[in-house]
């Protein structure tokens, strides 16, 4: 039995969720203001940020009964994240092929309705959307490759609790 969803791999040590560690977690997932707000000469509002600037910054959280292994884990380590936030994007009737922004650990496929469709894992990032879909939503769980930001850890001594929080940024 796993006991989170959440995945969580120094980048060149592995995993460093221990077990206990991660029951019951919660993220915030939010996008890095990279973009800049203009208005052009007629006064439409655009954005001129570089497409490749899109990134995510990430709070991760929980309270469970021991610490993850983040010994010699510092500000600046890389971390492989398989996030609990999931993403969701509008598939249309018309679609044969969906691009995911990012690398997916979970996927699904849904119509207005709610009912589930079956689909394959994507290849390179392309998802294909089965024939007859009626349009709805797919959604799925990103893995990004994310910078730690900063940690802490809190101890509840008689509450039995170990505490941490995570800060990172997308790279």
């Amino acid at each position: 039995m796993r006991e989170t969803d959440l995945t969580l791999e120094i980048i060149g040590k592995g995993n460093s969720l221990a077990p206990f560690s991660a029951r019951e977690c919660s993220q915030t997932l939010s996008p890095i203001s990279q973009d800049i707000l203009r208005r052009t000469i007629n006064g439409v509002l655009v954005s001129v940020g570089h497409r490749g600037h899109q990134k995510f910054q990430s709070t991760i959280s929980c309270k469970d009964k021991a610490p993850p292994a983040f010994e010699g884990m510092w500000k600046g380590t890389r971390l492989k994240v398989g996030c609990l936030q999931p993403m969701t994007q509008i598939v249309s009737a018309q679609s044969k092929k969906v691009q995911l922004e990012r690398e997916a650990l979970s996927l699904h496929l849904y119509e207005q309705s709610g009912k589930a469709w079956p689909i394959d894992s994507p290849q390179d990032r392309w998802v294909s959307i089965p024939q007859n879909f009626p349009g709805g939503f797919l959604t799925y769980r990103p893995v990004l490759i994310m910078i730690v930001k900063n940690y802490t850890f809190e101890t509840d001594e008689w509450g039995l609790t170990v505490g941490w929080k995570l800060e990172l940024e997308e790279e």
